[in-house]
Formats: C-alpha cells, sequence, structure tokens
C-alpha cells in the first residue's frame, strides 16, 4: 500500500507504507512465539541465552554489568532523514585530491605477481 507523506518541508512524497497486521486464520489455535533452537550469546554481557526473555533482559542497564540500555535491532522504528549535501565541502574534497594527484600522489597497487 502506497500513501503521500508529508517531509515536513512543504514537500510530499508518494511512498510505499507497512501495512497492518495480517487477518489470522480461521483455524482455532493460538500464535506460539517459540524460544531459540540453539544458544544465542548477548553481545551485552557475553553470556549464552535460550529465552528471549532471558537474552532481552540482558539489554537492559540492570541486567548488563555495562549498566546502559542496549538497542535490539529490529525493534525499533528509525525516523527518515533526508540526506543534506554540504557542496562547499564536496568541492574542496574534489579540489584537495586532484592536487594530491597533479602532485604526483599515486596509491599503492598491490601486485598479483
Amino acid at each position: 500500500m502506497k500513501a503521500w507523506l508529508d517531509l515536513g518541508n512543504g514537500r510530499k512524497v508518494y511512498r510505499r507504507v507497512p501495512e497492518g497486521p495480517r487477518e489470522r486464520s480461521s483455524f482455532p489455535c493460538p500464535m506460539l512465539v517459540r524460544d531459540f533452537d540453539e544458544p544465542v550469546q548477548s553481545c551485552a554481557d557475553g553470556k549464552w541465552y535460550t529465552s528471549k526473555a532471558a537474552l532481552s533482559a540482558s539489554h537492559k542497564a540492570s541486567g548488563n554489568p555495562h549498566g546502559i540500555d542496549f538497542i535490539e535491532l529490529g525493534n525499533e522504528q528509525m525516523p527518515w532523514v533526508e540526506h543534506k549535501t554540504d557542496e562547499k565541502q564536496l568541492r574542496d574534497d574534489i579540489r584537495a585530491a586532484k592536487a594530491e594527484l597533479d602532485a604526483g600522489w599515486r596509491p599503492n597497487v598491490v601486485s598479483l605477481d
């Protein structure tokens, strides 16, 4: 599904928007979320977990030795930010690179001999 999105600067763009949850089947059974089949190592404390709840708890400040909250990738919504190019910085970088080449600098080439 696509919709018009307001960028906040007077522009609107036509983009795909996430659809709502799919309808469940008419088959009467509960939706199950299983734990891991194999242990997973937490990057927060280095321990191995077989439970998703225990792994998630290790990412909270109260559950790891660092005392900071870690973000589980895939669970957060990242805001869309339009890239803004600094034209002056781009021109200066190109001029500096051209000056280096004109002065005789060349990158090292790896020989396959």
